[in-house]
Parts: structure tokens; sequence; C-alpha cells
């Protein structure tokens, strides 16, 4: 018997997914589009799902891998939101930023609900998505940002006969307490652990991270520790002046 479901589209941090309500009230989405929305190839989707498990799908059958939907010729692949919430957190933990900063956006959005409900604070759908699209854009350019000045801040210490390991252990220590590795150890630690802190979720954290390693990279004089102090007051007092 075929199957037939609804098909509405909704938007998350300014990214739009097809989502189909089937007749038991269950949803699924598009599994090219939840791919997509995260850089991922069309077909893993179905590979991650598979290596989990087939019983996570509706029905536990294979017809339900694809499903027909009112007002298409066409049968569309699909996957539960509760395996998209797993496929994006499984690729955010491997260091796919776009997924960590999706999720992140998505959170931001369901605490933000939640305190305007209990607060009795009223906003338009438009208002939230537009929200949750700010903050996914402010999110990835930080982390973009940040990578960028941690190459830059690589070449520096290559330049200079500096350990870029150690040398990243002391800024981190004096910018954020912990060395990276204990950081990693934090239990809000996801994303690419490969360039340098950016996997912190606090944003004001890693903007501060990166001006530190911004202007230690500057500096043409000066030992490691003179230069990670020197960077330190520098970043202090551009953000005093901002």
């Amino acid at each position: 018997m075929t199957t037939k479901a609804k098909r509405e589209l909704i938007s998350l941090a300014g990214i739009e997914i097809e989502v189909f309500q089937l007749p038991d009230g269950e949803y699924v989405m598009n599994q090219a589009q939840v791919a997509r929305a995260v850089d991922e190839h069309r077909n893993s989707v179905l590979r991650f799902i598979r290596s989990i498990s087939v019983n996570s799908l509706p029905s536990n059958s294979s017809e339900c891998y694809s499903l027909a939907v009112d007002g298409l010729n066409s049968r569309v692949s699909i996957v539960p939101i509760e395996m998209v919430r797993k496929f994006w957190l499984e690729r955010a933990m491997k260091g796919n930023i776009k997924a960590l900063a999706l999720i992140s956006a998505c959170m931001e959005e369901t605490l933000q609900r939640r305190c305007d409900n209990v607060f009795c604070i009223t906003k338009t759908e438009h208002q939230y998505e537009q929200q949750t699209a700010d903050w996914f854009e402010k999110w990835q350019q930080t982390r973009q940002y940040l990578s960028e000045q941690h190459n830059g801040f690589t070449r520096a210490c290559d330049d200079y006969g500096f350990s870029p390991a150690r040398t990243h252990d002391a800024l981190a220590i004096a910018a954020c307490g912990m060395t990276a590795r204990e950081l990693r150890k934090l239990e809000k630690v996801c994303g690419d652990k490969g360039v340098g802190l950016n996997h912190i979720e606090d944003i004001d954290t890693l903007k501060h991270v990166a001006r530190v390693k911004y202007h230690f990279s500057r500096y043409r004089k000066g030992t490691v520790a003179e230069r990670i102090t020197r960077a330190i007051k520098d970043a202090h007092k551009e953000k005093n002046t901002l």
C-alpha cells in the first residue's frame, strides 16, 4: 500500500528543508536536503541510518526509505527527524563546523522561545527565524575568522622558530585558563578540534582568542611569553575601545 504524506517547507537558520507528515503523525525530512544543509554528500544520510540500525526507519521497512507525497509525481527519499538530529550531531562531533553551527542555532532558538514564553513575550515566526539565521551566520563567521588567525599564528611560530604546539598551549592558558588538551575534555567541546580552540562554543571567547593570535602573529620581536603578554594586553585594549 502506498503511503501518502503531506509536504511543507521549514527554514532552519535560513536553510530551507522539506518536512513531511506521515498518516500516523510522524515527521520525516528529505535525505538529500538534510545532507546538503551541512555540506555533506546526499548519500551520507542513508549510510548513517544503515550504520545505526534499519529499525530506526518508520514501519521498519526498506520501502520507507522513500515515500509518495501528495502533489508530487516522484517518490522522495526521507529520514526521520530523530535521525536528522543524530546525523547532524555525529557530523558536528567529527568536525563539520556547519553542522555544529546549525545545531547550536537550533538550540539557541529553542531556549529563546522557552524564555519568551515564560516572560509572555510574543514574537512572530519570522522574527524567531531571523534571529536564528543571524546567530548561525555570526557563529560561522567567527569560526572562519579564528581559523584564519590560527593559520597566521602557526606560520608566525614557524617563522620565528617557536614550537606551535607548546606556544599554542601557553596562549590557551593565558587566554582561557586551560591548555587546549584540558579544554577538549570539557563536555561542551565539539567541532573541529584540529583548528586551534575552534571547538569552544562561546563566541566571545572565540573572538578573544582570535584577536590574541592576531596580535601575537604581527609582532616582530619578543619571546613567546613576551608576545603572549603583549597580545593579551592589546586584545583587552581593543575590546575596551570598541
